[in-house]
């Protein structure tokens, strides 16, 4: 679905949360800017506080510009710093404004207290997070990335993960639970369990890897509201060179990366937007209450409204369909268990 720049960007209801959200949120590294001289996939984050400050000020004041409503982060991006520079552009918002943004993070995957899922350490990541965040609310809460059945089992048992956010939504400090992974069968469980309102998966749903809309459709037939992680794969469909991403942001798929070169020869060849088309590729499905891009900075978040208001030629998605029948297969994603998945 191509928009018009101009109007509004529009909102969806997510799930059962009630939440009207832009259909794009941004997502975990607002203000993180790269060091040029120590770009290497997750680290290589500027030291220079003045400039993520400075960026992610701006870059907040320019997602509302653009109607953007939605930002999340959790504690684990950039060890902490994620949550803490997106403090500082929410920050310098005026009351009202603050008053119309949206805002979640995780638990459970803090770089102090990893894959701790107990009500304790959940309860002391979310001081950590609102200290940060500057909030004393929150509309959704992610339980991030289980890897284990064990972990499931404490996070959906007694003392764990979700009784200690059911607890706090009680209260009215939390609006909503959800659950954020890749494991297909872990987020069927968390649907299936009636204790969750949203869930984010990431990475399953580009012209690489379509795995996921099943699940998706899923969760939306029984009211759980779906924020999509990564429409760009890590950076791979972003619109630069697959290998330049790669070198940004490693990826441990070499068939995901052969799939995205394919891809972005394709549309040079055409003459189109391989951002565009990734984007537009997650829009299109209407069970998806919010694509969650990771934008750095101002420029950025324009990039992926553009991609999202680029108009595209009448029956491209036909096109689309027909030339990936053609390449090998994908890397496995989500519907397919990590090595550790078990135990």
């Amino acid at each position: 679905m191509a928009l018009s720049e101009q109007a509004a960007l529009p909102r969806r209801r997510l799930g059962r949360t009630g939440l009207e959200l832009s259909i794009i949120g941004a997502g975990g590294w607002i203000g993180l800017q790269y060091d040029a001289l120590a770009r290497t996939g997750w680290g290589g984050v500027t030291s220079d506080e003045g400039l993520k400050q400075a960026t992610a000020v701006a870059a907040v004041r320019r997602a509302l510009e653009l109607g953007i409503n939605y930002f999340d982060t959790a504690p684990m991006y950039s060890h902490g710093e994620a949550e803490r520079v997106l403090g500082k552009g929410l920050r310098a918002l005026r009351p009202a404004e603050q008053a119309q943004v949206h805002v979640s993070t995780k638990v459970g995957w803090h770089p102090e207290r990893i894959c701790q899922y107990d009500a304790g350490s959940i309860h002391w990541s979310l001081e950590q997070s609102f200290r940060k965040l500057g909030r004393d609310r929150l509309d959704i809460v992610f339980i991030h990335d289980p890897k284990t059945d064990a972990h499931m089992e404490q996070i959906l048992g007694p003392g764990g993960a979700v009784e200690a956010l059911e607890g706090l939504q009680r209260q009215g400090v939390i609006r909503a639970i959800g659950l954020g992974v890749r494991t297909f069968r872990f987020l069927r469980r968390a649907i299936d369990s009636g204790r969750f309102d949203a869930i984010l998966p990431s990475y399953d749903h580009t012209p690489v890897r379509a795995s996921l809309a099943g699940l998706m459709d899923y969760a939306f037939a029984r009211g759980v509201g779906v924020v999509y992680g990564s429409p760009y794969l890590a950076g791979l469909l972003a619109g630069l060179d697959p290998d330049e991403a790669a070198r940004r942001r490693p990826t441990d798929s070499p068939a995901d990366l052969a799939r995205a070169r394919a891809l972005w020869r394709w549309a040079n060849d055409r003459r189109l937007d391989l951002g565009a088309i990734a984007m537009q590729y997650s829009l299109r499905n209407a069970h998806i209450g919010v694509v969650l891009a990771g934008p750095r900075n101002a420029a950025e978040l324009s990039a992926n409204v553009r991609h999202a208001t680029t108009p595209l030629p009448a029956g491209i998605w036909e096109e689309l369909e027909a030339f990936t029948a053609t390449l090998p297969p994908a890397g496995p994603g989500g519907e397919v268990d990590p090595p550790n998945v078990a135990g």
